[in-house]
């Protein structure tokens, strides 16, 4: 009788381990699924913050639409972004210097004057000849 329970052994430790695979391969195919749930809803997040952004955006361009009805913003769009001017009125532009635009003056092109300056009186030099003295 000793023969008759190593077989029934035999045939147990199969099943635990044909249950253990099978367990496994469960494991790692619920595994699988929630990480491709994670990731949908993640994307889902996302494109509702992208649906809100397009939802202020929208607002704000009907907003925009509104404000054309009304002649005075039309006339101050006219006025600040084509330099439109009304009957009567006298076009007046201030043209800055660059000198005075930058609050400093351009140490690059000064620098280049100076340079330039130098070039020339040296090529002279360099060069021998009578026509860079007169």
């Amino acid at each position: 009788m000793a023969v008759p329970e190593k077989k029934q052994d035999r045939g147990g430790k199969i099943f635990r381990w044909v249950l253990v695979i099978i367990i496994a391969i469960s494991v790692v195919y619920m595994g699988r699924l929630e990480y491709k749930i994670y990731q949908l809803k993640k994307e889902t997040e996302a494109t509702r913050a992208r649906v809100e952004e397009l939802q202020k955006v929208q607002a704000d361009l009907e907003a925009e639409r509104q404000r054309l009805y009304d002649p005075k913003y039309i006339e101050k769009l006219a006025r600040e972004d084509h330099n439109m001017v009304g009957k009567n009125e006298v076009p007046l532009f201030i043209v800055k210097d660059k000198k005075q635009a930058d609050g400093k003056e351009d140490t690059q092109a000064k620098e280049k004057e100076d340079a330039g300056g130098q070039g020339s009186s040296q090529e002279g030099k360099q060069d021998g000849s009578g026509a860079s003295k007169n």
